[in-house]
């Protein structure tokens, strides 16, 4: 079994080099509409060429998975802007595709908690819209169906049957184009592994596994327990799992510089015996980078697993 560590946004080891610059609408309303829009873009511009140093950093260092910034396009979805990113950035996102497809890298994202499909009318037509610009980030790349926009399922509302089923009704206001890359998280708070495996089954939608979350929300039934069934919900696609360790027993949602490789390695085992023959795991440490080669050298120590490159294990 082939295991693939990846992180988050920003490359540690780069000195100086966010894709996550921002530009504030306070800002941008500060300013004549055409400046205010040149200067929004141009943010954009800078964050895709510092996306690019960080693919050439993942490529140079063995890393082929990587979870893009949604930061990188500052405003593109507030409703007094509303950029057409597609359109605006297709040569550089066209670019940033066929490089990442060129190294094997798998580039994935992950909106904020707010985009979420249960809510009311407006935060859902909000969802739908910032989706949409996820989608068109993937899509100008030209990234597979592996490129997936990972959300959770959302809030209760007083009622948490009532609230999935909102969200099935609001799943046929998604454009098909956004579907095909939605994946459902399970959280450390409210929706159990368990209750998010339902959904994912029911509308027929991967489920992306965070470790640390079931650890927090526990479900009646064990992650290792239903492994298959969540690797069918990814069909042909490898399956894609977060992990992250507490940043202490006060703090145990929280996340911790680092990863502990022990929990992770049990799983990992279960998964090579359940027959699995790819794993992609994001890392959501607050090191980075420099916490997925601290985790695979951890890895590589294990009797039976070796470190075939900087963050990818033959299990």
């Amino acid at each position: 079994m082939i295991v693939r560590l990846g992180f988050v946004s920003i490359a540690l080891g780069i000195f100086n080099n966010t894709a996550s610059s921002t530009f504030t609408y306070k800002l941008f309303s500060q300013r004549s509409r055409e400046d205010a829009l040149k200067r929004a873009i141009e943010v954009g511009h800078n964050n895709l060429r510092a996306t690019q140093r960080i693919l050439y950093f993942n490529a140079a260092h063995g890393v082929k998975t990587f979870r893009l910034s949604s930061q990188l396009v500052p405003l593109a979805t507030h409703p007094d802007v509303m950029l057409d990113v597609g359109r605006i950035y297709k040569k550089e996102l066209k670019q940033l595709g066929a490089y990442a497809r060129k190294e094997g890298i798998r580039l994935t994202m992950h909106p904020n908690q707010f985009t979420l499909l249960n809510g009311s009318d407006a935060v859902v037509a909000a969802a739908i819209h910032d989706l949409e610009y996820h989608a068109a980030i993937l899509d100008g790349m030209g990234m597979d169906e592996s490129g997936v926009i990972n959300i959770h399922i959302g809030g209760v509302y007083g009622d948490k049957s009532s609230a999935v089923e909102r969200l099935y009704a609001n799943w046929e206001l998604v454009p098909e184009h956004v579907k095909r890359r939605l994946t459902f998280e399970n959280d450390d708070k409210t929706y159990t592994l368990e209750e998010t495996l339902a959904v994912c089954e029911r509308i027929r939608r991967p489920l992306v596994l965070d470790l640390h979350h079931d650890w927090c929300n526990p479900s009646e039934i064990t992650a290792i327990s239903i492994i298959n069934r969540i690797q069918s919900t990814w069909g042909d696609i490898p399956m894609k799992i977060h992990v992250s360790s507490p940043k202490s027993e006060k703090e145990f949602r929280a996340h911790a510089d680092y990863v502990d490789p022990e929990p992770l390695s049990q799983f990992l085992k279960a998964c090579k015996e359940a027959g699995l023959e790819q794993i992609d795991v994001v890392v959501e440490a607050k090191m980075k980078d420099f916490a997925v080669f601290k985790l695979a050298e951890d890895l590589g120590k294990i009797r039976g697993v070796k470190r075939l490159d900087g963050a990818v294990l033959e299990w």
